[in-house]
């Protein structure tokens, strides 16, 4: 069997899925995820994914002066989600959307997104990104 370095980086569980972990004494939410959860202590927890919850905007801002590899998506917008069903606080870029279109409170669905490729390798790295829960 060939060795697939595409493949292999695809397949990593926590590259594409946006995991925390669940306290199964208090029943929180832990994000990002961690061994003891961190309202009681308990080092009782599971894995807990927030791949599918809506969320509501919070906060964001814009930034201008991107790292190394981000210059083709400048302006990027992060912002502060809150999802819905859990009141996790997840830390996201914002995509599909323009920056005056955005208001507190906005609903937010996670998608996948691409955000850089590493040309020597043939490497794309993707994402989870939030934006905004289209109509129809």
């Amino acid at each position: 069997m060939r060795f697939s370095i595409p493949r292999f980086w695809r397949e990593i569980p926590s590259r594409y899925r946006l995991k925390a972990t669940r306290c199964l004494d208090c029943g929180k939410i832990n994000y990002p995820p961690s061994n003891v959860c961190r309202y009681c202590g308990s080092r009782n927890v599971e894995e807990y994914e927030l791949n599918h919850e809506k969320a509501k905007l919070l906060t964001w801002t814009k930034i201008h002066i991107v790292p190394n590899g981000f210059e083709e998506r400048k302006p990027l917008i992060i912002g502060i989600v809150e999802t819905i069903e859990t009141k996790t606080r997840i830390l996201v870029p914002i995509t599909d959307v323009l920056e005056n279109e955005l208001h507190e409170g906005m609903l937010l669905e996670p998608v996948l997104r691409r955000i850089s490729e590493d040309s020597e390798s043939g490497i794309i790295h993707y994402a989870i990104a939030y934006r905004p829960v289209l109509k129809g």
